[in-house]
């Protein structure tokens, strides 16, 4: 029994010494514009208040802002289905290397600036909450406009 807790001591001590060690760099904060950072939020605010009329509002709010070179997804991905989307607002970096996944033929990175941050949507039917889905959400500024890419909500 003493061999056995001398070993638990030997591993908890070595496995907590590497918990107060520096880790060398520079940290930064991702440079993020503010003007960019507020063009992001009124985005995502008009997404929302047009959830809030109704699925069809919304839908065509998505399908206006879609960013080129991905195909915005076909009706039923919506039907009667809305979309909240709350942003993790100090998440939001600059990912100038991204490109969309389903993209169409021979179409490169999107152009302007793109960003990406951490998201909570809520999927709704009506006032009911289907489902809520946490991943990261896309954005391309291209002078003052903001696309994003359309996530099937179905």
């Amino acid at each position: 029994m003493r061999v056995a807790a001398a070993v638990v001591v030997a591993v908890l001590t070595t496995g907590l010494a590497g918990c107060g060690s520096t880790v060398p760099g520079t940290p930064r904060a991702a440079a993020v514009p503010p003007a960019d950072r507020a063009l992001i939020s009124a985005y995502v605010d008009a997404s929302n208040r047009a959830g809030a009329a109704g699925a069809r509002e919304q839908a065509d709010f998505l399908r206006g802002t879609q960013a080129e070179g991905a195909p915005f997804p076909p009706d039923r991905c919506f039907g009667e289905l809305t979309l909240d989307t709350r942003l993790v607002a100090r998440t939001l970096r600059p990912d100038p290397d991204w490109r969309p996944p389903a993209t169409l033929p021979d179409v490169g990175r999107p152009a302007g600036a793109i960003y990406v941050a951490a998201a909570a949507v809520t999927v709704r039917r009506g006032a009911a909450e289907i489902r809520e889905d946490v991943g990261s959400k896309h954005f391309v500024i291209q002078d003052t406009r903001v696309t994003s890419y359309a996530p099937c909500a179905d």
